[in-house]
């Protein structure tokens, strides 16, 4: 028995009883015939070696077995429509606002911020992954039954809404704001500690965050949250409406007053270390908090002029210029 009667016997075996004859036949009489063009070229029977390489290039059995069977889709198009926009509902608009508002609220009310953030980031996963296991059981098992749904059958196109002023945003700029804003978030809520321990010229050091941090810990908490929020409208509906740039306007107006605060309180950090490193724990507190003050000058500098340009697009979007469909 050569590979092609071993193929052909691995390519059956996928097949429901009633296509296997005459799938498997016309499977062989194709390879078969390739076989032969190619010892026709090459002169001599296949050997092992060229056999494989002919039935590589049709692909594993599993695959090559699919190929014959009716097209199969766990959700077919007549309902996929439906199925998407269910999943959008109970993902963006469900778990999302359970978990940012429940979980800032539980939050505020907790001893342990970070503790509260990790266990409600964990019921936010499993709930998200249940949401959509049975969002996708229920359309599979209606797309199985051929149930049609005819909630929108009955659309009126003279109901559609008159196009709202707007402006397209890119989804690459939405991404990398969102996932930059997730990242810091997750840092903040303190799910990714920051190592207690660092080093300056050899020697190791405590960092420890100084009073200005507890202060500002919820106002930095709201905006981002806020922040996450606007992101995934953007994510979901990529033009900026004006009420989404104000809501956006007002985010980056209180970041500067949270900036100007942080630079007002002219220390970040308090570094400690042994009673010998005296000289040194000086340097190092110094140049760290100078660092630190002159990225947030910077940030500061950037978030104005986002503030600024954010103001203009919106008094060029006001005047008509740009309209989102």
């Amino acid at each position: 028995m050569d590979l092609i009667d071993r193929y052909l016997i691995a390519v059956r075996r996928q097949l429901p009883r009633d296509l296997q004859d005459d799938i498997v036949h016309e499977l062989g009489d194709s390879l078969r015939s390739e076989a032969e063009d190619r010892e026709r070229e090459l002169g001599h029977p296949l050997t092992v070696e060229e056999q494989s390489a002919l039935l590589k290039k049709r692909g594993h059995p599993w695959l090559m077995a699919s190929r014959f069977l009716p097209q199969q889709q766990l959700i077919g198009p007549a309902l996929f429509p439906y199925y998407r926009q269910a999943l959008k509902l109970v993902v963006f608009w469900v778990v999302l606002p359970i978990v940012l508002f429940g979980g800032a609220i539980h939050a505020i009310y907790s001893a342990d911020p970070s503790g509260v953030w990790v266990r409600v980031l964990g019921s936010a996963w499993n709930g998200a992954i249940y949401a959509v296991g049975i969002v996708t059981i229920v359309f599979a098992i209606l797309d199985h039954e051929k149930l049609r749904i005819t909630a929108l059958d009955s659309w009126k196109p003279e109901n559609l809404r008159e196009p709202q002023p707007g402006r397209p945003i890119p989804r690459s700029e939405t991404v990398m704001g969102l996932v930059f804003t997730l990242s810091f978030l997750i840092w903040w809520i303190d799910l990714v500690p920051v190592p207690d321990f660092w080093f300056y010229a050899g020697e190791s050091l405590r960092l420890d965050a100084a009073a200005i941090w507890q202060t500002l810990y919820y106002p930095i908490l709201a905006s981002l949250l806020a922040s996450v929020g606007v992101y995934l409208i953007d994510l979901i509906r990529p033009w900026r409406t004006l009420t989404v740039s104000a809501i956006d306007l007002v985010i980056n107006l209180a970041n500067v007053a949270i900036i100007a605060m942080i630079l007002r309180a002219g220390h970040y950090v308090d570094v400690s270390g042994s009673a010998d490193q005296a000289a040194g724990l000086a340097r190092a507190d110094y140049w760290l908090n100078t660092i630190i003050g002159v990225v947030f000058l910077t940030v500061g500098a950037a978030t104005i002029f986002d503030v600024l340009n954010e103001i203009w697009k919106m008094t060029k979007a006001r005047g008509g210029s740009t309209v989102a469909c």
